[in-house]
């Protein structure tokens, strides 16, 4: 059994104190990075790897190519700088030549470099002929080996009082004595298993590879579990909220959503009407619906969502609506309001912003059981808020709420049927990452009679031409939105358009002067921006200067041109959001996007990509490619961690194997009670508890 410094047995659940070479002052450190156990450290996978592993003779060394040299320390000595920082400067000689290096800032590394030591350096030659800075490690032992230069150099995430030869020395102890004894989460009867190695030896590799080779066959292991642990909780999830009796059969005959639905002034799509009949098949069910709800822009989520709540309503129970923002709760109750009106429901509003009035009128309402649709925002989640009758959860844009927060509503009533709402459209992998808890339903199509959206791309040389196309927009009796990614302007990045800068600037354009403008940004009180986005909708105001706020569900069917300006600074998928704000009456629409003028030529290539093409669900595929799903999708606001290792696009193949392996395992053994499935359940338990407390309570 390995030992700590005090002869004590080393556990890996063991302070990382009790390391050697540690002790209670380093762990602090070391807790900033999130590492408090052994383990934890053992985890800690290298960002990047250094290649020093091509040794040269010092003749031979080259300015800008990454080369190490093996010789003998000649000389070491420490020297002030006329600034009043103390370098160390060191030679070393390997009989054909002396290699000078430099340590700005760090006189205590001349303990290290003894007269006669034997030492390897790693490092580029500056044009004067110089390592600066270079990796190096003192060889005490010919046969030892070498952490800190002339090979593949981990580089891990560090901290203040952390440096990277602390890091790698420190992990180099971890992995000798605990490495072999980290209990294997891949249950036995995996036939990955075997095929892709031992732990312990893939913990050894993905820190200190031996070559490229076993870095690549440390990486997929390690991968292959990543993806299978969190595969394994989607699992569990979907079969627990898939659980005969943990629900009931929430819909009615369906007269109501029938009324409703032969009074709207469109016909359904095709889509909409398969989602649809997706949707009640659920609710004919006795146990709870979790079914997502993915449609690209403008494909009417909304419509389809009230039809499935009309079902809910005439069974007799009530339905919370659930939005990201006050704006968009007020929208929602609007619309739901007008198509539920043929039927008969009644649809009211709860926000952050009602008033105690408002609030006692709705609780009592919810607590004599009055089936109704209830619309609101976080305030639907409060403790004091009451649904003794609740029967489905409509959550819209789920991305911008966490776990807990779902589960919280959720749990009001005997676990309530859930649909989740969201108009960025999933890719497989992210859906399969992300979402394998949730049924899908797909919305493509977009309703009929929506008009064309053309996309274009121009310069700040041809603004004064945007101007004038806007000014013949408003004379039409058209409006505008003008998106910014800021409130204020940032110091020193005058290409950093601000809303308040903006909205002053086109007020003062001769071209505008006669059209008022309206201000929307989130600092504003939740009464500004529902005065101002009234306004808006009501036509009063002719252009909105505005944030990302109008990002999802803003539906003004008479705004015909968006101007986005830095469009570089915006994702792919919420540059296609924002555009989705448009088009969205019968006329043609038109979307101009501003880069600034330091936009990368990569920047202005993804929205050439936007320009091309109107398919978010290709839009999607592409941000996931360039951003990776914490960027696109908030993978920390979804309750689930980062993944360390794993690449969603890249890693696709191994994500299917691992969706196909847990699904197999948790048949097998649902609440992974046998024996050789602990390690398994623990390993769940700490990267996953409350994704799994959420799913064990409903």
């Amino acid at each position: 059994m390995p030992m700590t410094a005090t002869g004590r047995p080393l556990e890996l659940e063991a302070s990382l104190q009790y390391l050697p070479g540690v002790g209670p002052a380093r762990a602090r450190n070391f807790e900033r990075l999130g590492l408090t156990r052994v383990e934890h450290l053992l985890r800690h996978y290298p960002r990047t790897y250094l290649d020093a592993r091509r040794f040269a003779a010092v003749k031979d060394l080259r300015p800008g190519e990454v080369l190490t040299v093996s010789g003998e320390v000649r000389h070491a000595f420490a020297h002030r700088t006329r600034g009043g920082r103390t370098d160390l400067q060191v030679g070393v000689s390997d009989g054909t030549g002396m290699l000078g290096c430099y340590f700005f800032g760090q006189p205590w590394l001349g303990r290290s470099f003894k007269t006669g030591a034997r030492v390897v350096v790693s490092g580029e030659l500056d044009e004067a002929g110089r390592m600066l800075n270079p990796l190096f490690e003192v060889i005490e032992d010919e046969v030892a080996e070498l952490l800190h230069a002339g090979r593949l150099v981990p580089v891990h995430a560090l901290t203040r009082g952390i440096t990277g030869r602390a890091m790698r020395a420190t992990v180099r102890r971890a992995l000798d004595q605990a490495a072999d004894r980290v209990a294997d989460p891949l249950p036995p009867e995996l036939e990955e298993r075997s095929s892709l190695g031992t732990l312990g030896e893939a913990l050894r590799q993905i820190h200190f590879p031996t070559d490229e080779t076993a870095l690549a066959r440390a990486r997929t292991r390690l991968v292959f579990e990543e993806l299978f642990l969190l595969q394994s909780v989607m699992e569990i999830r979907r079969r627990v909220f898939a659980q005969e009796g943990r629900g009931r059969v929430t819909a009615g005959a369906g007269e109501k959503a029938q009324q409703a639905r032969a009074a709207l002034p469109f016909a359904l799509t095709d889509d909409q009407a398969r989602a649809v009949e997706e949707i009640v098949a659920d609710l004919r069910r006795p146990y709870p619906m979790h079914r997502l709800l993915v449609g690209d822009v403008g494909s009417g989520k909304t419509v389809v969502a009230l039809l499935a709540a009309l079902q809910v309503v005439e069974h007799g129970l009530q339905v919370a609506f659930m939005a990201p923002t006050e704006i968009l709760a007020r929208q929602h109750l609007s619309t739901l309001a007008t198509f539920a009106r043929p039927a008969g429901v009644e649809v009211l509003g709860l926000t952050g912003s009602s008033s105690a009035p408002e609030r006692r009128a709705i609780q009592q309402r919810l607590s004599a059981r009055d089936p109704l649709i209830l619309v609101g925002t976080h305030a639907l989640i409060e403790a004091r808020v009451e649904f003794p009758n609740l029967g489905l959860v409509i959550v819209d844009e789920q991305h911008r709420f966490g776990v807990r927060q779902r589960a919280d509503l959720a749990q009001k009533g005997l676990i309530p049927d859930v649909l989740v709402l969201s108009a960025t459209p999933i890719p497989r992998t992210l859906a399969l990452a992300a979402f394998g808890d949730l049924e899908i339903s797909r919305l493509r199509s977009r309703p009929e009679g929506r008009g064309r959206v053309v996309t274009r791309i121009t310069g700040e040389a041809r603004r004064p031409q945007v101007i004038e196309f806007m000014s013949r927009e408003l004379e039409a009796g058209r409006q505008a939105f003008v998106v910014v990614p800021v409130i204020e302007e940032a110091g020193g990045r005058p290409d950093f358009r601000a809303a308040e800068a903006e909205f002053e600037r086109l007020g003062a354009d001769p071209m505008l002067s006669r059209w008022r403008l309206g201000l929307l940004h989130g600092r504003l009180k939740s009464e500004e921006k529902q005065r101002v986005m009234d306004g808006f909708a009501g036509g009063h105001i002719q252009v909105l200067v505005t944030t990302t706020v109008i990002e999802v569900g803003v539906d003004v069917p008479n705004a015909t041109m968006m101007v986005i300006e830095n469009a570089e600074r915006f994702g792919l998928s919420q540059l296609h959001q924002l555009r989705g704000r448009v088009g969205r009456g019968s006329d043609r629409s038109v979307c101009v996007l501003l880069p600034g003028p330091t936009a990368s030529a990569t920047a202005r290539q993804r929205l050439e990509m936007l320009a091309a093409t109107q398919d978010g669900y290709a839009l999607a595929e592409a941000d996931l490619e360039l951003r990776g799903p914490g960027e696109v999708w908030g993978m920390r606001q979804s309750g689930l961690p980062r993944l360390k290792l794993a690449h969603l696009v890249r890693d696709r193949e191994l994500l299917d194997q691992a969706h196909t392996a847990a699904r197999a395992v948790v048949s097998a053994d649902p609440h992974l009670l046998l024996p050789a499935h602990g390690p398994l359940r623990a390993a769940l338990l700490e990267a996953y508890r409350e994704a799994l407390d959420v799913a064990l309570a409903g």
